[in-house]
């Protein structure tokens, strides 16, 4: 009798827990096509993936509490959040996610060359080259940049070695800071941007398309969207004794300490 209580007032069935892959689809709400490579996982749980190009998701929930929500997140959409609990009821399971409007503060700079400048790391030699220590897709590494008044964001350059035939995907994403815990913050960016490269070895560079206004500290980040977090790897330079560099290890994963390298990581930005 005390089994068959406890079961009544966890209000699920016991087959629930019995399972341990939550899989199902994200669309955009109003066209119904899938969207790609959404965030998804458990804040600071370590627990995460990304969908794939056909907006096709796969979450082991096998530490996850039936009342913990699964948070579904990218930049251009509204986030959501639903418990476990009731994802599990739910079949076949499709997230639908909102576009979110959101307005690009305003900023006027003469265009003149002489006022762009590089910050991070300019240049890379001894070629020593390193990866994220992740366990799974939205593995991240992400690295501060200093402006001292107000500047627009005119690229972003990351130092890469392919290593594997064909092309690889990374995510670019630029943060605040979270002042209170000196790590990336939240995304300065109204839409995805995602990489895909056969590049060999060398520089890869994003040019924005869109003014981005920053004013303060913000981090320059580059995501792996993909399960391979070995490919590319990213030039090692110098050290990170200023503790510039911040990873996380999987999709809404947390963020800790870069380890004892500076992340080959730049970009370019104009100002007054």
């Amino acid at each position: 009798m005390r089994t068959t209580l406890i079961l009544f007032a966890l209000g699920c069935p016991l087959w629930l827990f019995a399972k341990t892959e939550l899989t199902g689809v994200v669309v955009d709400e109003a066209s119904k096509n899938p969207i790609s490579y959404v965030n998804i996982g458990v804040f600071d749980k370590n627990i995460g993936t990304v969908s794939d190009a056909k907006g096709v998701f796969s979450l082991n929930i096998g530490e996850i509490g039936p009342g913990d929500s699964i948070v579904f997140s990218i930049v251009g959409y509204k986030r959501v959040a639903h418990p476990l609990r009731e994802l599990l009821n739910t079949s076949p399971l499709i997230i639908r996610l909102r576009e979110d409007v959101i307005n690009l503060r305003e900023i006027v700079i003469e265009n003149d060359p002489s006022d762009i400048k590089t910050l991070g790391v300019n240049r890379v030699s001894g070629k020593r080259f390193g990866f994220v220590g992740g366990i799974g897709a939205g593995a991240e590494v992400s690295r501060k940049m200093s402006v001292s008044k107000p500047s627009l964001l005119q690229s972003a350059s990351i130092y890469v070695r392919n290593k594997k035939s064909g092309s690889f995907k990374l995510r670019l994403n630029v943060y605040t800071i979270d002042r209170n815990a000196n790590e990336p913050g939240h995304s300065l960016l109204t839409r995805s941007i995602i990489l895909e490269s056969d590049l060999k070895e060398g520089w890869l560079n994003y040019d924005f398309k869109e003014p981005l206004v920053v004013d303060e500290p913000f981090y320059i980040s580059y995501e792996w969207v993909e399960a391979n977090l070995q490919n590319p790897m990213i030039a090692l330079r110098g050290n990170n004794h200023d503790e510039k560099v911040r990873i996380r290890p999987v999709s809404m994963g947390r963020w800790i300490m870069g380890g004892n390298y500076d992340f080959a990581i730049r970009c370019e930005v104009m100002n007054d």
